[in-house]
């Protein structure tokens, strides 16, 4: 007959454990509220996408990674919800948080310091 023998934890390492996962699942939403924020920024200043350029249809934040030139805006500079625009931001993001610089509180801020 097997014995049935239950886990326990004390009160500190359950506190330990949550505050661990408190402290991940923050740092996550810290990146979604701040893509989030830039995103509202962004709106609040431009009616199109700042990359967009209206004359050719051109995404200039594709120009960088598409060598052959195939860098047209397929959603007509509409940048919310944007994977490209979005992928942009999270790059940012990661850029600043990994030389622990501080984060631009407003899209203009993070323009002009590219």
């Amino acid at each position: 007959m097997s014995s049935n023998k239950s886990v326990k934890m004390s009160e500190d390492e359950i506190s330990k454990a949550l505050a661990k996962a408190e402290k991940e699942a923050e740092k996550k939403d810290h990146k979604k509220i701040w893509i989030d924020k830039m995103m509202k920024s962004a709106k609040t200043y431009y009616k199109l996408c700042p990359y967009y350029d209206k004359k050719t249809s051109s995404c200039f934040l594709t120009l960088s990674s598409t060598a052959n030139g195939e860098n047209k805006c397929t959603r007509e500079g509409k940048y919310e919800n944007c994977p490209i625009f979005l992928a942009f931001l999270d790059g940012k993001y990661q850029e600043y948080t990994s030389k622990k610089k501080i984060l631009p509180l407003d899209f203009l801020d993070l323009a002009q310091s590219m």
